[in-house]
């Protein structure tokens, strides 16, 4: 905070408006992961953009082919995989182990073991998946030092990572298969569901060319919002 704090005092005020519980991982009384964002929600609301132009029915088809395939892809992709994680926690363990074989480990017991980096002595603790630079139990994957205390005893360092990040829970997520609804002559609609009247809602169509993208102004305070934003992913 005080390395914030040099570069940007505004920034170090507006982050300690909050309680770091509310910020910071390492402060956090629940289990978190990275950044909360809405990514994923904004890259979904982008896929059916032309579609929006269709009648709904035809938008839902559209949506409906499009998960289809994707699932198709991701569940043939993940058996497929060769290994024991899913494909970016391989490409992320492997990252690390270059950097782990410049450490040195110093083993304490089955489970434990101290291990250096530029003079600073980490705690592992193998049973426990955990270490003294908190991100083995923060990303529930090995940190450097686990996977220099890993390699040292020989063990398959998918064993170390959280079942979440295991190919068995990769294929769970796409072991459904999207179908087509079919004809509307073959959907069974029940009788509490016929009867009901939707209208449309009222809507007031505004002058001018409908705007289909959204324009964020390059304001000086939308400016500082990222710079906050930015500092908070590195600092967190």
């Amino acid at each position: 905070m005080s390395d914030i704090a040099k570069v940007d005092k505004k920034t170090y005020d507006y982050l300690m408006e909050e309680p770091p519980e509310r910020w910071v991982r390492s402060c956090s009384p629940q289990r978190r992961y990275d950044m909360l964002t809405t990514n994923i929600v904004e890259s979904m609301n982008s896929v059916p953009l032309e579609a929006r132009e269709l009648p709904i029915l035809r938008m839902m088809d559209f949506i409906q082919v499009k998960l289809q395939r994707w699932f198709y892809e991701r569940r043939n992709k993940a058996e497929g995989s060769f290994y024991d994680v899913s494909c970016w926690v391989e490409d992320e363990l492997k990252k690390k182990i270059n950097l782990a074989f410049t450490l040195n480990v110093f083993p304490v017991d089955s489970w434990h073991s101290r291990v250096e980096e530029a003079g600073i002595t980490f705690l592992v603790d193998l049973n426990k998946r955990t270490c003294d630079c908190f991100q083995f139990q923060f990303d529930e994957l090995p940190c450097i030092h686990a996977i220099a205390a890993i390699e040292m005893r020989n063990i398959k360092k998918s064993n170390f990572c959280s079942h979440w990040y295991l190919k068995e829970s990769w294929l769970k997520t796409y072991e459904r298969q999207i179908y087509p609804v079919g004809h509307t002559d073959s959907w069974i609609v029940p009788e509490s569901v016929k009867s009901q009247i939707v209208k449309p809602p009222y809507f007031k169509v505004p002058p001018g060319r409908r705007q289909k993208k959204r324009h964020i102004p390059a304001t000086k305070s939308s400016k500082n919002n990222i710079q906050v934003w930015s500092l908070q992913k590195n600092w967190s």
